[in-house]
């Protein structure tokens, strides 16, 4: 991040504003910023980058005086809250001149190297419409699924923080998410955080972007809230998976426009308002997708689609239905530990989510045996009642590929304390075979299930690959400082 706008540039008033050249304007401190391009524009103003490095302005357009008052009063509210540690540029200071200005805008901090996710996926839809022999070569070369599974998990992390400190976001659109330009890096960061709110509240006249506000703000039942912030995630994640949106890529949209811009509009606005059924509805295909961008099947897994239908189907009335961020974060989280690695990297390269038949969802490749490491996570009970087993088993699983390193918590991914929770342990997957590494807290015990022969790993131990020979065995970890637990988890593997 740059040093504090408040603190750092010319200390000087700004000059009159000239003929040509960049405007100026001025902090309450006195801070000179230099107005030098636009970032991006919405329905209360535009945001502008500026002279200092990872500074942002923002400019409010509206200028009846109460809406202006109203506006910053929210604004002077939003910087007395508590948003630290989350990956939300906020105001750290207001604009008071050129006086036309002044409460009209402020100064927020984004780091550098980012662009907005509307950019993104502009550019890897025309990757995806252009390249008509390997359609999916632009898909890749944006990163895949892998980064967008990545991306929707840090956005997912960020809003799930937010709402559990009692906030909404307001006006989620790819426009106001942006994230890191290169495909190698992960960060994602919400600006134009204006409509940040307590609970509820109406907004100024309902703004939105248009796709992606909930239908209940369409219909001004309601105003933003963390349903409606919920709602416009799942379209977002929608876009970004499959660059399909959940209603306006439909059969009913395409028939009403062969019938003339009235028709197309009347069934637009249906759409919007939650009259229609989205366009995978499990229960009603009469809006079935016509075939723009990639096919849902390919793209997520059971869980993911099970998460639009609630969010989608009950979901469209009933707000009551919608996923919870939490619940996106935790299914994102473990959906991003079962990615396979295509092995055919000339013709395919992508990334495709577990399943038993071994087969990439996207070029049907069956994966060579030993191509990746499959883990299960179990309980293992210290003290088992007489009669019941020691093992416990769970739904969770990791995939750990070729030339690749996991990290192995107290807690399973997927789970809601998965990162907060104690890292006991990494793995690593090479040509020469499976190294197993424990933390400064981690005990770690690997175990040969076969005949119940177990040994403490202490430092970097190497399973050879020649040994790879379908055995199973099974990795114990429990945390040095932790005593008096009756149960620790367990990782099982075939080797």
């Amino acid at each position: 991040m740059s040093a504090d706008p408040r603190t750092s540039g010319s200390q000087q008033q700004p000059e009159k504003a000239k003929k040509k050249g960049n405007r100026q304007v001025a902090d309450r401190r006195g801070t000179v910023y230099t107005l030098t391009g636009k970032v991006g524009e919405g329905g209360q103003g535009v945001v502008c980058t500026t002279q200092l490095p990872d500074v942002l302005v923002k400019i409010f357009q509206n200028k009846t005086p109460e809406k202006k008052k109203a506006w910053a009063r929210h604004i002077e509210w939003l910087m007395r809250q508590e948003l630290s540690e989350l990956k939300i540029a906020r105001p750290v200071e207001i604009l008071a001149k050129p006086e036309s200005y002044a409460g009209s805008g402020y100064v927020m901090e984004l780091m550098g190297g980012l662009e907005s996710l509307e950019c993104n996926l502009e550019r890897s839809w025309s990757a995806l419409v252009e390249n008509e022999e390997k359609p999916l070569e632009g898909f890749v070369k944006t990163g895949g699924l892998r980064r967008r599974i990545r991306l929707l998990k840090e956005l997912a992390d960020t809003l799930a923080k937010l709402h559990g400190r009692g906030y909404a976001y307001g006006d989620l659109s790819p426009a106001n998410i942006f994230v890191s330009e290169s495909v190698e890096d992960h960060q994602v960061w919400l600006i134009d955080c204006d409509n940040i709110c307590v609970s509820e509240r109406a907004g100024y006249g309902h703004l939105h972007t248009p796709g992606y506000a909930a239908p209940e703000v369409i219909r001004e039942e309601t105003g933003i809230n963390m349903s409606t912030d919920c709602w416009s995630f799942a379209v977002i994640a929608l876009k970004l998976l499959s660059h399909s949106h959940p209603f306006e890529d439909g059969l009913l949209l395409e028939d009403a426009e062969t019938k003339g811009d009235e028709a197309y509009e009347d069934t637009l606005v249906q759409a919007k308002q939650g009259e229609l059924p989205w366009i995978y509805d499990e229960n009603n295909d009469a809006n079935e997708w016509t075939g723009n961008g990639i096919p849902l099947e390919v793209v997520a897994n059971e869980k993911l689609k099970s998460l639009f239908q609630r969010c989608f189907g009950s979901g469209r009335n009933t707000v009551s239905e919608r996923p919870s961020m939490g619940e996106w974060l935790a299914v994102l989280e473990e959906s991003y530990s079962q990615l396979i690695e295509c092995s055919d990297l000339e013709n395919c390269g992508n990334s495709f989510f577990y399943n038993k038949a071994d087969e990439c969802h996207f070029c049907d490749q069956v994966q060579p045996e030993h191509h990746y490491l499959k883990l299960r996570y179990y309980f293992f009970n210290d003290k088992p009642l007489d009669g019941e087993s020691a093992w416990i088993p769970t739904n969770s699983t990791q995939i750990l590929n070729k030339d690749c390193s996991s990290e192995l918590y107290l807690a399973p991914a997927g789970t809601e304390l998965y990162r907060e929770s104690p890292h006991l342990c990494s793995i690593e997957l090479l040509e020469a075979g499976l190294y197993i590494t424990p933390t400064r807290d981690g005990l770690v015990e690997l175990q040969r299930k076969s005949d119940g022969v177990s040994y403490v790993i202490e430092k970097r131990q190497k399973l050879k690959i020649e040994s790879r020979k379908g055995e199973k065995f099974a990795l114990h970890l429990r945390h040095k400082l932790d005593d008096g637990y009756t149960s620790h988890p367990v990782w099982t593997f075939i080797w």
